[in-house]
């Protein structure tokens, strides 16, 4: 049996029916179940790592850009995290309620907001920090500094003819 089998997510029976359809036994669907799988585990892996932060999800992914884009507008989080600037608002609300970040207007267009990273949020960053680079060394604890380069020229040339 396949290794893709256990990937698509139903009894492997059901997935028998399956197993000589063309679409199915395309490497590439695979390897596109895989990564939809990876990613799966990869965000399990640090929402258990960020549940003593008391940060869901939506909340962590947040905060990371927020750090990482250096003080981003709604508008600039919405775009990163593919979801409406509506709920995007919601979620800053969440972070504001929280006490991990708060708004400010943009010293160059009043009519823009800065989702700016509050103290409680800088105090918290480095245990944020330690979470993530934690997770990553355990799920990637097999890969070489080879492996790891190599890995990450696959996934760009993806996303590159992906786009």
């Amino acid at each position: 049996m396949t290794p893709w089998l256990s990937l698509v997510g139903m009894p492997q029976e059901k997935n028998l029916r399956f197993a000589d359809n063309e679409f199915w036994s395309d490497e590439r669907v695979e390897l596109a179940f895989l990564i939809s799988r990876v990613t799966r585990v990869l965000r399990r892996r640090f929402d258990m790592d960020m549940a003593p932060l008391e940060l869901t999800r939506a909340q962590w992914r947040a905060m990371l850009y927020v750090f990482r884009l250096s003080n981003p507008t709604q508008t600039e989080l919405a775009e990163i995290l593919e979801l409406g600037r509506a709920s995007v608002g919601s979620l800053i609300d969440q972070l504001e309620r929280s006490g991990y970040v708060s708004r400010v207007a943009d010293s160059d267009d009043r009519r823009v907001w800065r989702v700016v990273p509050s103290r409680l949020a800088v105090s918290r960053q480095s245990k944020i920090a330690r979470a993530g680079k934690r997770a990553a060394a355990e799920l990637f604890a097999e890969f070489d500094e080879k492996d790891l380069r190599d890995f990450r020229r696959c996934l760009e040339k993806l996303i590159l003819g992906a786009e």
